[in-house]
């Protein structure tokens, strides 16, 4: 969309360069839309710095959403394979809800570790916010993506993975 103004913006500076019939009037017409475009900006910003911010409102109201740990969901059966560029990596797994509340979401760190002859050197961390609704003690499947830039510089001869789990958030009430 900013192409369009800068398109409009040169076919202007051109033809009131080019004509001067059209340079006398554009030049009043271009101060007042710029005299406008101000005030309706500084009007925003002072409008959005007296709106209530979500915060203030999240204080006063009680919160029912149950509390779930990094304890109550465990990861099994964690696979990863390369994926389409050398850089990613298809992460599979399953993660299993040993809490009381439905579980709505939690992040996967992945940590790549290159450990030829028994000395690791670590490739890189990638996190990935994962969205799976996993009632109280069931178990579900996922899959995701994790990315290690640069780790195609020096190739990983012998790969260890390490997974993690952390802000697991529960289904809000």
């Amino acid at each position: 969309m900013i192409w369009a103004f800068a398109v409009a913006a040169a076919t202007i500076l051109y033809l009131a360069l080019r004509f001067r019939r059209f340079q006398s009037w554009v030049e009043p017409v271009l101060t007042i839309v710029v005299a406008f475009g101000l005030t309706a900006a500084l009007l925003i910003w002072f409008v959005e710095e007296r709106a209530p911010s979500r915060e203030s409102t999240a204080t006063t109201t009680e919160d029912t959403t149950p509390a779930l740990t990094a304890d109550t969901a465990e990861l099994s059966g964690m696979q990863a394979s390369a994926g389409q560029t050398r850089t990613s990596y298809r992460v599979t797994g399953n993660i299993a809800n040993k809490g009381d509340a439905p579980m709505q979401s939690f992040r996967l760190d992945v940590v790549l570790s290159d450990c030829p002859n028994g000395t690791c050197r670590e490739v890189g961390r990638d996190s990935a916010l994962i969205v799976l609704r996993v009632l109280p003690g069931e178990s579900q499947p996922f899959s995701t993506f994790a990315v290690f830039p640069g780790s195609d510089l020096t190739p990983v001869t012998t790969p260890q993975w390490d997974f993690g789990v952390r802000d697991v958030q529960a289904v809000r009430r």
